[in-house]
């Protein structure tokens, strides 16, 4: 069953690609999206919302924390991760012109406001696993070399981001964005194209 899903998003790409829709990229845009917080800049250094409040949108800045994830041209995938008292929670989001789901990025916040996300360019997936006040950990899957980018094969890296006071920091290595390492994350930019930038 997986093989067959797998071959059946390499057929989709595949088809998206030869028909010229999305100019032979895995990921199509009508339009230029805006970029993320975080690539090509520091999680100190990332730009940050107007701060949440339970009065301004829901009851808990919710809807406010997943606004911004969908003006930075993401669809939140879950907000389980997403808490506005805590030091650090967390929204994934995928790629919203994507055709496969890919790429995603996990977007940072301290007290309801964003403050960058987790890696400078968005990962193949990416998925909250719990949070404390200060911590929130992730789980990147991670391919082979060869790996279609349906189907990783390399298992899964846990990585935990804490709050140091001004930024959230690893505390674990981030697995290589490169995809020619033997476990990689696997880095895919928001226009599609492949990287070894982490």
């Amino acid at each position: 069953m997986a093989f067959r899903r797998c071959l059946v998003a390499t057929l989709v790409a595949v088809t998206v690609a030869l028909s010229g829709w999305g100019d032979g990229r895995v990921l199509a845009a009508s339009a230029p999206q805006p970029r993320p917080p975080g690539p090509g800049t520091p999680l100190s250094a990332a730009p940050v919302s107007a701060p949440s409040s339970g009065s301004a949108s829901g009851t808990d800045g919710t809807e406010t924390a997943t606004a911004v994830v969908r003006e930075h041209g993401y669809t939140p995938t879950g907000t389980a991760g997403y808490h506005p008292d805590n030091d650090l929670s967390v929204i994934v989001g995928r790629w919203t012109a994507a055709v496969d789901g890919h790429p995603q990025q996990a977007f940072l916040f301290h007290h309801g406001r964003l403050v960058g996300t987790d890696t400078q360019l968005p990962s193949a997936t990416v998925e909250w696993l719990w949070s404390t006040d200060d911590v929130v950990a992730l789980s990147y899957q991670l391919y082979r070399p060869d790996d279609p980018l349906c189907c990783p094969t390399a298992g899964a890296a846990t990585v935990r981001y804490q709050w140091n006071g001004t930024t959230a920091v690893p505390l674990d290595p981030v697995p290589p964005a490169d995809w020619s390492a033997s476990a990689s994350r696997r880095a895919v930019s928001s226009t599609g194209s492949t990287s070894t930038a982490s």
